[in-house]
């Protein structure tokens, strides 16, 4: 089994059809599974995929109590036989022939762990991110050069499934897709950019991204605080620079919201100072 592609569902049942379709028409000749993670859906999602599953051998089905997206995608991840991983949220589709070229990309530079591909974010308009063909054997030049903070997504990479052999997606979380990628970075895996494929991600105005709360707010805080611990980040180069500042926007935000202060004063007027030296 070459990829397996992990789908949590959820209350989306008007956009899971077209989902699964963009899926299963991915020419991925030497084997691709297909694990549909439902998570506790209240509506019509487990009778479709179940008939899906009856339709499509590729398709296995998990049923499962609500428990969030990061337990969905950890339920898959434990039953993935593939030799790459990746994940496709089910309000979203994929473009035409996105995962043939991504893989033979991989087979081709077999010292690849993650390949991270381009996307295009549907909000009213359509706005299409792009990467270079790139290499960072570097996990830290990765995160910086990048700017990967501000495209942390699962769903957007090809990830070697031995990666999750002690890494999960944490629970109930706002920001489990950052989270998880700094944690895979910590292991210092090689990392490629493509210009390959589209992966197509519709703007939900339901969905966790659109409804930030104080207390979200302050979990995406902690978790850049994290990263900027766990890959050693320094503020005196313009790329730390600029993801130090990250950070002071975000404790802002949080202190706009609830009155929280999580990063310390005096770290906040440095940022600020050297905001103003570099602008000059």
């Amino acid at each position: 089994m070459l990829l397996t592609v992990i789908i949590p569902v959820y209350k989306t049942e008007q956009t899971l059809n077209r989902c699964i379709e963009s899926v299963i028409l991915q020419d991925v000749s030497d084997g691709m599974e297909i694990i549909l993670v439902d998570d506790g859906s209240p509506d019509h999602c487990p009778l479709l995929c179940d008939e899906w599953a009856k339709r499509d051998e590729r398709i296995r089905v998990i049923h499962q109590k609500n428990q969030g997206l990061g337990a969905a995608r950890n339920a898959g991840i434990a039953l993935a036989n593939g030799k790459y991983i990746t994940f496709v949220d089910s309000d979203d589709y994929l473009a035409a022939d996105t995962y043939p070229k991504l893989l033979q990309r991989f087979e081709e530079h077999p010292e690849f762990d993650v390949l991270e591909y381009e996307f295009c974010q549907e909000k009213g308009t359509s706005e299409h991110f792009c990467f270079q063909d790139f290499v960072y054997p570097d996990a830290r030049q990765y995160w910086l050069q990048t700017r990967a903070w501000w495209h942390s997504y699962a769903w957007n990479k090809i990830y070697r499934r031995t990666l999750f052999d002690e890494v999960r997606y944490a629970d109930n979380i706002f920001c489990e897709d950052m989270l998880l990628l700094v944690q895979l970075l910590e292991r210092n895996p090689v990392v490629a950019t493509a210009h390959l494929g589209t992966y197509l991600y519709i703007w939900n105005e339901e969905g966790l991204t659109a409804n930030v709360t104080a207390e979200k707010t302050r979990q995406l805080l902690e978790t850049l605080i994290y990263a900027k611990r766990a890959l050693r980040m320094s503020v005196f180069t313009p790329e730390g620079l600029d993801f130090h500042r990250t950070l002071l926007y975000r404790q802002i935000d949080l202190y706009r919201a609830s009155g929280e202060v999580l990063l310390h004063w005096p770290f906040i007027r440095l940022i600020c100072w050297l905001h103003r030296r570099f602008k000059k």
